[in-house]
C-alpha cells in the first residue's frame, strides 16, 4: 500500500506514475543486459503496474535482444495499457496466456518476472502458481520486479536477481529474492515524508450490503464548560464517514449541543460538569463504540481530569480505539498505550503533555515528537504551522491548510474526522496523517469560499468533497 501511496504523492512533485513506470522499466533492463550474457528473453506479465514495468523492460531489451511478452493477465491499470500499446507498437511478439505455454519457458535464456506486486496477497492462485513453479524449473536466469511473485508464500518465484524500487520491501532477503538491487526511480523525497492525497488509499469504502453502525460508531466526551466544541468534534465524525456519532456531556449543555445537528445522539450527564460519577456510566457504554473522542470542551475542573484520567485508562485496558484532545492531554502524562491512541496537541499541550518546550526548528521538533510518541507507543499529531505526525517509527509532515484555520473550533473537527477513520478499523498513524490531510484540504476549501471569514463548521461542510475526490481519483 504504501508503494501506492508514493506513486500517487510523486505526482505532486512533478514525477507522475507513467514517469515512475518508465523509470522501474528502464532500470530492469540495463539491469539484466549488466548482469546477464542472454539472447532471448520472455517478460512474464500481470495486469497491474508491476505487469506494466515488465511491458516497459522489454521495450528497452528489444532494442538489444530477442523478447516475447507472455501477458497472464490483461493489462488492468491505465498507464499499463499504454505500455502494452507501446510494446505491441514496437513489434514486440506478445502472447497471451493459454494453459501448457509455460513450457515454452525452457526455451528461454532470461525470465523477467513481472506477474505480482506488493499489492498481491495470500498463496498463489492459478495460473499464477503454475506458472511460479515452472519458472523455478527452468534453466533460464530470472529476474523479478520489485519482488518475487508469491513472496511468503508456499510457492514463489526463486530468482537470481530482484530489482525492487525505492527500498527493499519487508520480508526479502537473499534467499528469497536472489541478489537485491535497490534502483532509484526518481521518487521525490517530499512523496513520502510529506502528507498528500496518496495517503487517503488506507479510506475503507463501506460494503454495498453493510448496515447502519458497521461504518464505524464514535463517541465523544466534553463539553461543560464549553458547548460548540463536542458538537463540531462529533458532526465532523458523520461528515468522515461513520454511522452513528454519540455525545456524553453534562446535562446543564446538553440540549445547545443537541441543537447543533439532529444527526446527533446526545446524552446528558447530571450536573455542570464532568466529574467522577459519570464513568461508571460512560465505561458501560464503551462497548457499544468503536472509538472515543475524549477532551473537547471538557474545562480543567479537578472533577473532570479525574474523570478524563480514568475514562482514558479503561479505554487503553479494551484497547479502545481512542483520541485525545484539548483538556484531556494535560491528563494523559507517560502512561504507556497499545498503539491504539492518537494525541493532539499543539505546542503548549504538548508542553503539558511532556514537560517539553518544542524548539522553533523542524527538525528538531520531529526527533522530539516520535521520541515521545515511541515512549507512550501511541501516535501523536502535533497542530501547527506545519503538523507533525508520529507513531514512534514512522513520521510524516502536513503542510495541508492555510492561515485561516486558526478560527477556533478546526482543532475539534480535526479530532473528530481521526476518531471517524479509526472507527472504521484505520490504524491510529494512518488515521493521524489521513485526519490531517482531510481537515486541511477540507479547510482548503472553505478558505476558498469565505477567505478569513471561514469558521469551523465551513471546514465540516467540506469534508464530503474531499471524500468524493478520493472514491473517484484514488481509489
Amino acid at each position: 500500500m504504501e508503494v501506492k501511496v508514493l506513486d500517487i504523492n510523486s505526482a505532486l512533485y512533478g514525477m507522475p506514475p507513467e514517469s515512475l513506470m518508465e523509470n522501474a522499466g528502464k532500470a530492469v533492463a540495463e539491469t539484466a543486459l549488466k548482469e546477464f550474457d542472454f539472447k532471448n528473453c520472455t517478460v512474464l506479465c500481470g495486469g497491474g503496474n508491476n505487469g506494466g514495468d515488465g511491458l516497459v523492460a522489454a521495450r528497452y531489451l528489444s532494442k538489444k535482444r530477442n523478447v516475447k511478452i507472455i501477458m497472464v493477465k490483461e493489462a488492468k491499470s491505465l498507464i499499463a495499457r499504454k505500455n502494452f500499446r507501446r510494446a505491441k507498437r514496437a513489434g514486440i511478439p506478445i502472447y497471451r496466456y493459454k494453459k501448457g505455454m509455460e513450457k515454452e519457458l525452457r526455451k528461454s535464456e532470461l525470465i523477467i518476472d513481472a506477474m505480482l506486486g506488493i499489492g498481491a496477497s495470500g498463496e498463489l492462485r492459478e495460473p499464477y502458481n503454475t506458472i511460479a513453479k515452472a519458472v523455478n524449473e527452468s534453466p533460464a536466469k530470472v529476474i523479478s520486479v520489485d519482488i518475487p511473485t508469491g513472496l511468503g508464500g508456499k510457492t514463489a518465484v526463486k530468482p537470481d536477481i530482484t530489482v525492487t524500487f525505492h527500498a527493499a520491501k519487508d520480508r526479502m532477503n537473499e534467499k528469497n529474492s536472489g541478489r537485491i538491487f535497490v534502483a532509484d526511480i526518481g521518487i521525490p523525497e517530499e512523496a513520502e515524508a510529506v502528507v498528500g492525497p496518496g495517503d487517503m488509499i488506507y479510506y475503507p469504502l463501506p460494503e454495498k450490503n453493510s448496515h447502519k453502525g458497521e461504518n464505524g460508531v464514535v463517541l465523544t466526551i466534553g463539553g461543560g464548560p464549553y458547548t460548540g466544541a463536542p458538537a463540531l468534534a462529533a458532526t465532523a465524525a458523520l461528515r468522515t464517514g461513520a454511522d452513528l456519532s454519540f455525545v456524553f456531556t453534562p446535562e446543564k449543555v446538553w440540549k445547545v449541543v443537541a441543537s447543533f445537528s439532529p444527526d446527533l445522539i446526545v446524552m446528558p450527564l447530571e450536573g455542570e460538569f464532568l466529574d467522577e460519577r459519570h464513568v461508571s456510566t460512560i465505561k458501560e457504554f464503551l462497548g457499544r463504540v468503536d472509538a472515543v473522542v475524549i477532551g473537547p470542551g471538557l474545562g480543567n475542573s479537578e472533577g473532570a481530569k479525574k474523570a478524563a484520567d480514568a475514562i482514558i485508562k479503561e479505554c487503553i485496558t479494551l484497547n479502545k480505539s481512542m483520541v485525545v484532545d484539548a483538556d484531556a492531554i494535560q491528563v494523559f502524562g507517560e502512561r504507556e498505550c497499545n498503539g491504539n491512541v492518537v494525541i493532539t496537541p499543539h505546542a503548549g499541550e504538548f508542553k503539558e503533555l511532556t514537560g517539553v518546550t518544542l524548539p522553533k526548528d523542524i527538525n528538531s521538533r520531529k526527533d522530539i515528537v516520535k521520541e515521545e510518541a515511541r515512549k507512550r507507543k501511541c501516535t501523536i499529531l502535533l497542530k501547527g504551522a506545519v503538523d507533525i505526525i508520529s507513531d514512534g517509527n514512522s513520521i510524516k509532515l502536513n503542510y495541508t491548510h492555510n492561515e485561516g484555520m486558526t478560527v477556533g473550533g478546526t482543532g475539534d473537527v480535526l479530532s473528530g474526522i481521526v476518531a471517524s477513520l479509526m472507527s472504521k478499523g484505520v490504524s491510529a498513524y494512518n488515521a493521524a496523517r489521513m485526519g490531517a490531510f482531510i481537515n486541511g484540504s477540507a479547510g482548503n476549501i472553505a478558505f476558498e469560499k469565505k477567505s478569513y471569514g471561514m469558521t469551523a463548521t465551513d471546514v465540516i461542510a467540506e469534508i464530503p468533497e474531499i471524500l468524493k475526490n478520493i472514491q473517484s481519483e484514488i481509489i
